[in-house]
């Protein structure tokens, strides 16, 4: 098995601060310059066309957006990235589109309630870290062993799932990166980062 996992670029909440979950934001000129960076070092490794690779992206804007800039660098069509709900961001509910550094002045109790159990909060109307976990799992267990895949996704599904595939604990899922200027590749049982920052600082 080979899979490539990428985070969107940066987006105007990214930039603000706020959590986007399962709500939307634009990529930001960075953002773009982001994912068009991760696609050609992408190619680099994969080749042009990405062929032998099935193409999965969220459904979610800004990750389709990525997709699109990524299938250029690719010289793939975009519409060959297929939508993959599964792989869409944690839904943060209630708190989707607020500042996460007002949340424990906002919401005291709901924060006191997170910091007590981080894993299994669930924020109203959104869905915990074990949730999330539990639909990625899902989508890992049907991955043949012969699989290859790109798929773009999120910064804390991300974590999430590279978890899943390392075996981390929760803290170990907490404290991973969430780079939007480089990606992994998870295969033979190891997780492998690849930066593109060079690219974007043009």
């Amino acid at each position: 098995m080979m899979i490539y996992l990428l985070r969107h670029g940066e987006t105007e909440w990214n930039r603000q601060g706020r959590l986007q979950g399962q709500q939307n934001s634009p990529l930001t000129a960075r953002g773009e310059a982001q994912a068009a960076a991760m696609g050609r070092t992408l190619r680099q490794l994969v080749g042009p066309g990405a062929a032998g690779f099935r193409l999965i992206c969220s459904p979610l804007g800004r990750a389709r957006q990525t997709a699109g800039i990524v299938a250029a660098e690719l010289g793939c069509d975009p519409a060959a990235f297929v939508d993959e709900p599964r792989l869409m961001e944690h839904g943060f509910g209630v708190w989707q589109g607020e500042l996460e550094a007002e949340l424990p002045r906002r919401f005291p109790d709901l924060w006191r309630a997170r910091e007590a159990d981080r894993w299994n909060f669930q924020v109203p109307g959104g869905e915990s870290y074990a949730l999330v976990a539990a639909r990625l799992a899902a989508w890992l267990r049907e991955q043949p062993a012969e699989a290859r895949v790109i798929a773009v996704g999120h910064g804390l599904a991300g974590r999430i799932l590279r978890g899943l595939y390392g075996r981390a604990d929760p803290q170990e899922v907490f404290a991973m990166a969430e780079p939007q200027d480089a990606f992994f590749r998870l295969s033979e049982g190891v997780i492998t980062r690849f930066d593109a920052a060079a690219e974007t600082e043009a």
